[in-house]
Formats: structure tokens, sequence, C-alpha cells
């Protein structure tokens, strides 16, 4: 196997040569023809030059009045795969819907679905073939939709469509980075899965589907934050802080949802034990309140510097701390998200592609695909520094919803704890826990929790307490 993969690369390099030099001959002719530009741009993607011809490519989109031929789109749809959607996201629609590469289908879908357009974007989703290298993620997109529609049949099938997808072509791709991608598609599809069975109030089904996701699946930690909701709703409140309390192990360090201390709390509340609540809130805004502020005063004065914000996230990388504290954890979540970390691969083959471009002679399209890819990195960079920035206003605004959440509690605990006064047979049960108070099954073992975490134990918590209401 090892033999056949290196006579293959061994072949490819005589041909990635031959298609550079008949880059640089088209070059030197006849770039500026419609048909000299196709062809340029045609054998650069064949040299395996992805990146430098993407400002080409975008130009050529936007001057051409006319469809893009089959091996036009091909080229195309293979830059695609290389580089992500982003480079492509900021072209008009109109001149999007020149082309009927799949890939670019995907983008203006998205764009025709932020605008409040869900069926003008299934109409797009729906000209991708299933076999194009995009499929699984137009079969996810399609299913959010569909469940944005309140359809949660046709959301439910194409969620398992996307889970077949990705599953068919994880041996297919060829590299490691595609099959992460496609992995993790796969799994955020199964949580629609469940996550449309939850909307339908099949909390049952939600619960075994949710339990399909391996815990060393990148997309687990933040599903174990629904599968505590799935329990609340089923009435087993010991079960949802079981869940909860896997978020103080330090493997999460990387997490922060200042929901997960709402729903804590709202549980305790709804156990009537308001001793516990009402330590909840008051931990919370003793922990966050001041720095929450602190947050604020900070995103206003940076404003949408993007550059700062890349910065921002570089120095952190290279071990830097930020300046406010609460940012910190913040960009711990940021570093292991899917999409940074997509934004940021794409950079680094980026800056790999300009560095091999520097050692080659520096003819005129050499040169000019130098600054091609300088402009490109320049905006990889500068929509990392956007995705931070949204992250942290996106944080803050979650903060600001969990203190108001808080607030609720607090006065409803103390509503609840000034009527308990008044009743003579409301003593609450010295005794704090008991395994018969834990709703499991057969496959679901005791086992005393000691504050210690093990890694294969994590999510499998259940706390023991009586309901004292």
């Amino acid at each position: 196997m090892f033999s056949k993969l290196l006579l293959t690369s061994l072949l490819a390099i005589p041909v990635a040569f031959a298609s550079f030099e008949s880059a640089e001959r088209t070059y030197g002719k006849s770039s500026a023809s419609y048909a000299g530009s196709r062809r340029l741009v045609i054998d650069l993607v064949k040299a395996g030059h992805y990146y430098s011809p993407v400002p080409w490519m975008k130009d050529f989109i936007v001057r051409t009045d006319r469809a893009l031929d089959s091996e036009l789109e091909g080229a195309l749809d293979t830059m695609l795969y290389h580089t992500g959607v982003k480079p492509f996201e900021a072209l008009p629609e109109d001149q999007l819907r020149r082309s009927r590469s799949g890939s670019i289908r995907f983008i203006l879908a998205k764009k025709l679905f932020k605008r409040g357009k869900p069926q003008e974007a299934l109409i797009e989703l729906n000209g991708v073939s299933a076999d194009h290298p995009a499929y699984p993620f137009v079969a996810n997109f399609k299913a959010t939709i569909f469940s944005h529609l309140g359809n949660f049949p046709d959301a439910e099938s194409y969620f398992r469509d996307c889970v077949r997808a990705s599953e068919s072509r994880m041996g297919k791709v060829d590299t490691v980075t595609m099959r992460d991608q496609l992995e993790m598609n796969r799994d955020y599809c199964v949580a629609g899965v469940a996550r449309v069975q939850f909307a339908t109030r099949d909390y049952k089904k939600a619960e075994l589907t949710y339990l399909d996701i391996e815990k060393d699946s990148f997309v687990w930690p933040e599903i174990l934050f629904e599968e505590a909701w799935n329990s609340y709703y089923q009435k087993n409140y010991n079960r949802t802080l079981g869940k909860l309390v896997s978020y103080k192990a330090p493997v999460f360090n990387f997490i922060f949802r200042p929901e997960v201390d709402v729903l804590k709390a709202l549980t305790y509340l709804k156990m009537c034990l308001y001793d516990d609540a009402k330590k909840t809130v008051d931990d919370f805004y003793s922990e966050l309140e001041a720095p929450s502020r602190e947050l604020r005063s900070y995103l206003i004065s940076r404003g949408k510097d993007y550059r700062y914000f890349y910065n921002l996230m570089a120095d952190f990388e290279d071990n830097r701390p930020a300046p406010v504290p609460l940012v910190n954890p913040i960009l711990r979540s940021i570093r292991k998200d899917a999409a940074y970390r997509e934004m940021k691969s794409a950079l680094s083959a980026a800056i790999g592609e300009y560095n091999e471009l520097r050692k080659k002679p520096q003819t005129a399209m050499t040169q000019n695909l130098v600054k091609n890819v300088r402009v490109l990195a320049d905006e990889y960079r500068t929509s990392i520094g956007a995705y931070v920035r949204a992250v942290l206003v996106s944080k803050y605004s979650e903060l600001y919803t969990s203190f108001q959440g808080m607030s609720y509690i607090k006065l409803e605990v103390l509503a609840q704890r000034k009527e308990r006064l008044y009743q003579t047979d409301a003593s609450p049960s010295k005794k704090r826990g008991d395994v018969k108070y834990i709703d499991r099954n057969d496959k679901q073992y005791f086992w005393t929790f000691n504050g210690e975490f093990w890694a294969d134990e994590l999510g499998d918590y259940v706390f023991a307490l009586r309901s004292e209401c």
C-alpha cells in the first residue's frame, strides 16, 4: 500500500510541474483574455496551487456574465475543497448565481438563509448532487433549515442522510483534516437527530440517541449540556445535576458556558433545595458579575478592530494571556472550536504555499501569485479576528441572559423560603443523599463519588438527592 502511494506521489510531481509550466506560458501570452485567464486558473489548480489563484478566480466570477464551464467548475470545487468557502462568501449573490458549482451553491444558500430566505436556500441546496464532496455538509444544512421551519420529519430524515453520507466518505478523503471534519459533521448530525426528538418531546428517544455520540468525539463536551436539559424535562433532576457536575472536571477547563450554572440553580429550585439554589446564584454573582462588566467595557473599547482580535488569539496561543482575565477561558473554548480550527488550518496552508512560491524563480507570474497569497492570508486573518470578536460578544450576551435567569431564580428562592417559614411541617430532611433516590436502569451501577473525576465516568454521574417539595 505504501509503495502504491509513493508511486502515485512521484507520478503527480511531473504532472504538477507541467501544469505550472503551462500556466507560466499562458500568463506570458494571453492571460488577459477570457480563455487565457480560464486556462491559467485551471492549470494552477492542477499544479496544486489552491490558494494563490483565489483572487483571480474571484475576479473571473465577477468579470464574466456567463456560466462557468464544467472544467472550470471542477477546478473551483477542488480549490474550495482546500481553501474552504470563507474566501468566496463576500461575493454578491447575483455573481454567485453564475456558478453551478455545488460549493458555490452552498455559499449562496448560507447567505440566503442569513437573510431570512430559507426556502430559496433549500432550492440552491437541492441543486447539489449526492455524489458531490460537499454533500454531507449540504445534508446537515438542509436538515437544519427544515428544523428551523418546524418540519421535523424532513429534518430528521436529512440528519440521518448526513450521518450516512459522512461515514461513507470518511475512508475516501486524502487528508486527516478532512476526515476529522467529516467525523465532526456526522456527530453533529447525530446530535441533530436527538435535537429533533427533543423538540418533538420524545425525550426517551433523544436520551438514547445522544448516547450514540462517543465520549472521545470533538462534539461530546457541548452535547453534555443538552443531555442535562433532556433529563430536566424528564423530571430526572438528579441526573441533570450529575451531567452538569462533569463540567467541573479539569479536562473541561476549555468550556465556558454560564448557562450550566443557571440550569444547576434551576434544578435545585425544582427540587425545593433552596439553600443549594441560593448558594449557586450567590457564587455565580460573586465570580462573574464584576468580570462581565469588565468584559463589556473591553469589547466596547476595541470595537471592530478585527486585526487586534486576531493578534489577541495568536498571542494567547503563544501562552500570552489576554489583558482581561475573563477573556482567557473564552479563548480556550475558541481554540477547540471547529470553525476556528478550519480557518487556522487554511491560513497555515496558505502560508505554506506562500513559502513554496518564494522559493521558485521570481517570474512576473510567480511574483503576482505571491502577492495573491499575501492578500488571501490577510483575509483569513481578518476572518479569524472577526470570528474571535463575534464569539466574545456572543459569550457576553450569554452572560447577560444568564444573569437575568439567575435574578429570577434568586427572587423565586426568596419567595419560596418566605412561604416555608409559615409552614409547620416543612422541616427539610437531615439526610442529604441516598441511592434509593437515583433513577437508573439495569446497565447503570452505583459508585460513590468523592470529588475525583475519571475520564470514562464523565457524563455518567448522577446525584442522589431527595426532593424537598
